[in-house]
């Protein structure tokens, strides 16, 4: 009889769950036409956690000056007010150089870093303890933007960011839905302005970091899943703008039980 308890108590305290698992791969274009690199995201998001991976390598004419390769990721959770970043790691080769990044978040949401090779400075006025605790990582806010639109299915919101030194505004606006066919996404998207504002972290020689042009990014819809990841970002620049676009999409849906450890009854 204790079995048939036992049984009977798995079957109601068992929660299905589902993963969302996602393979993203993206072309960018400098003057609105020539290739200048390629971004690959994997990302797994469940109710109640995220995992998310990028890399970014440059190629074609961006390599005549700068050789680029970035490896990033980012976890944490998530609930009903949004989500809630742990942990931001990033590897960034530039020019011969190198950079390391790790930064984990507190329950108190303060955030340590260890930074390889440290920054000589830290702009002028530096990051305050206040701004880096408001703010989550890029990778995070880039996922806090897919469920913000996925839940919503408006463009709205300003998501503070901390990199390690610059911080800086993330805001959506606008937005009208379309239909959109390419990289293996078909179905509609959600078109949003995209504004950028610095705000500290920056020193005069950072000019070009300051002044980013607002842009537009496009957000996939699908019906059944709150995460709602980009299919294109662009910017607008004098010279004919840059752009990211979707290349190729694939998409799995895992079934997930979650059960409690329970004894085997004798």
């Amino acid at each position: 009889m204790r079995a048939v308890f036992a049984f009977a108590a798995l079957l109601f305290l068992a929660t299905p769950a589902f993963a969302d698992r996602f393979a993203l791969s993206y072309d960018g274009f400098g003057l609105g036409f020539v290739p200048v690199g390629g971004v690959t995201v994997d990302a797994d998001v469940t109710e109640d956690s995220y995992d998310i991976s990028a890399s970014l390598q440059s190629r074609g004419i961006l390599n005549l000056f700068e050789r680029t390769d970035i490896q990033a990721s980012s976890s944490g959770a998530i609930d009903a007010n949004g989500v809630r970043w742990q942990r931001y790691n990033l590897d960034h080769h530039y020019s011969r150089k190198r950079r390391v990044i790790v930064m984990t978040a507190g329950d108190d949401r303060a955030i340590s870093a260890e930074i390889e090779p440290n920054y000589r400075t830290w702009g002028d006025p530096a990051a305050t303890e206040a701004q880096r605790r408001a703010s989550r990582d890029p990778l995070s806010n880039v996922v806090a933007m897919a469920i913000d639109v996925g839940r919503s299915r408006r463009c709205e919101g300003t998501y503070p960011t901390f990199d390690g030194r610059f911080h800086y505004l993330l805001q959506l606006s606008d937005g009208d839905i379309d239909s959109y066919e390419g990289g293996g996404y078909e179905g509609d998207v959600l078109k949003c302005k995209l504004a950028y504002i610095a705000v500290s972290g920056f020193n005069p020689r950072d000019e070009g970091r300051r002044r980013v042009p607002e842009g537009q990014i496009w957000f996939a819809l699908m019906p059944d899943t709150t995460f709602a990841p980009p299919v294109r970002i662009s910017t607008p620049l004098s010279a004919g703008g840059a752009t990211i676009r979707l290349a190729s999409f694939r998409r799995a849906r895992v079934d997930v039980q979650y059960a409690p450890d329970t004894p085997t009854p004798p």
